[in-house]
């Protein structure tokens, strides 16, 4: 497929970035020490230290193994658990800086990251687009009460309002056109606030808009029709949520790294296993409306584990989009241990 040039991308805000705030913070370096061989629980001479910033969403694993205790049972020292800034951006800035060890970000940011030469690597994930999941969608295109457009070809001449040009939304609707034969010259993409889409469709700004989460589902609760799913239909196993770190940090501290996986794979397990948690942790750690996540969040299911075949489909479709560099590859940007 050919996909038109729009404009060089900023990072995209992933639904964890809409709720960031920025926070200030000093780093810790991690030990150099390894546990012993066979050890069963590490001495307190074997701790290692790091510094860890989860996102202000999609915070399931990170925040439930913090409070499980699974990081200590692998010999990990995080400290206090911090936030990143607004973006995925600031998560690149964050781990190359040495603020962070570790840090939360979203997929497109950290590809594109790693294309532009910045010394990251992804090092575990959080969340993937599975298409085997069967709960209710909350990402795609929708169309405001009255609207006459009931199906993807009817999006032909139509302005479509996205979070960000080149962002994964963004991407996701334009295969979703190009599979149902929609000719993109025809379109007309429109970059808006993720906060502000719904209502610039409700005013005839624009004739639909992708948008996820809470904005999708009260946008249907309040008469908006779904069109198009996104993601997860188009976009199928591709990496959304992610943990990075420097290169260098990668390099240097390879058994903090494989603990830290670890442990995220523990509060991954669960998450899944024990929703009620989650949902008390967006509680606790967000200002997402109560109501909102008693009753219309969709938990879909935490992946620490990637599929090198989502990445494949990602990484061609946007250099397909013409931002990426041919040789691109995933063993450049996923860091060995969590291939």
């Amino acid at each position: 497929m050919e996909f038109r040039r729009t404009l060089r991308p900023a990072a995209f805000l992933t639904v964890g970035a809409l709720f960031l705030s920025l926070t200030a913070c000093s780093g810790t370096t991690a030990e150099d020490a390894a546990p012993a061989a066979g050890s069963a629980s590490p001495s307190a001479e074997e701790i290692i230290e790091m510094t860890v910033a989860r996102g202000g969403v999609n915070l399931e694993n990170a925040v439930l193994a913090d409070e499980q205790g699974f990081f200590e049972d692998e010999g990990l020292d995080i400290g206090e658990m911090q936030m990143t800034g607004m973006g995925g951006a600031a998560a690149n800035s964050a781990v190359i800086s040495g603020e962070f060890d570790v840090a939360a970000t979203d997929a497109v940011t950290a590809i594109r990251a790693v294309a532009e030469g910045m010394p990251i690597q992804v090092v575990a994930g959080t969340k993937s687009a599975d298409p085997e999941y069967d709960g209710e969608v909350s990402d795609g295109i929708v169309v405001p009460p009255g609207s006459d457009i009931k199906e993807w070809t009817d999006l032909a001449g139509k302005k479509i309002g996205v979070p960000e040009l080149g962002g994964l939304p963004h991407m996701a609707t334009v295969t979703g056109l190009l599979e149902n034969g929609v000719d993109l010259e025809s379109v007309e993409f429109v970059p808006l606030p993720t906060d502000a889409l719904v209502e610039a469709a409700a005013k005839g700004q624009v004739d639909a808009v992708f948008t996820f989460s809470i904005f999708l589902l009260s946008a249907v609760d309040s008469g908006f029709t779904r069109v198009g799913t996104g993601v997860r239909e188009y976009l199928p196993n591709a990496p959304q949520v992610l943990w990075i770190s420097s290169k260098e940090f990668a390099e240097e501290n390879p058994e903090a790294l494989k603990r830290f996986h670890a442990a995220i794979e523990q509060g991954t397990e669960y998450g899944n296993e024990n929703t009620d948690a989650v949902r008390q942790a967006y509680h606790d750690h967000t200002e997402l409306p109560a109501p909102f996540i008693d009753e219309r969040m969709v938990l879909e299911p935490l992946n620490v584990e990637f599929d090198e075949n989502g990445w494949t489909t990602l990484l061609d479709v946007m250099k397909e989009e013409g931002d990426l560099r041919e040789d691109l590859s995933y063993e450049e940007i996923v860091w060995e241990g969590a291939r």
